[in-house]
């Protein structure tokens, strides 16, 4: 019975990451990630994910000095495209330590993460 629980919650837990990892992708492909709002709110929410995921755990350096760029209301584009690329070498480094479909969605999150960041390199 434990068992059964453990696997239960952890595939509770999987489901959350592969939710969480959709829903950041497509904000990124509908243009809402630029957002300061939905920026902070997605950061939120892979805070909750990570906290207690020690192979996610190097994400919260990038993931917190995001959230400080976003918060001061005016980002600098250089930082932000340096947090973002961060972000998506992390990702793509977790993606090789992952099982099941979650690679391949850690590594279009990359993508996307990568894609954004581009979107800064014209605003800098």
């Amino acid at each position: 019975m434990t068992q059964l629980m453990a696997n239960q919650h952890s595939q509770t837990e999987g489901s959350k990451a592969t939710t969480l990892i959709d829903e950041t992708v497509r904000a990124f492909d509908q243009g809402q990630a630029a957002s300061l709002q939905e920026g902070l709110s997605l950061i939120t929410d892979w805070f909750s994910s990570v906290k207690n995921n020690h192979e996610a755990g190097e994400l919260m350096q990038p993931l917190t000095e995001l959230r400080d760029e976003l918060q001061t209301g005016t980002p600098n584009a250089g930082r932000m495209q340096q947090l973002l690329n961060q972000l998506a070498d992390q990702t793509e480094r977790l993606a090789g330590e992952t099982e099941g479909d979650v690679p391949s969605r850690l590594t279009t999150l990359a993508t996307a993460l990568r894609n954004f960041a581009g979107q800064f390199s014209t605003a800098v």
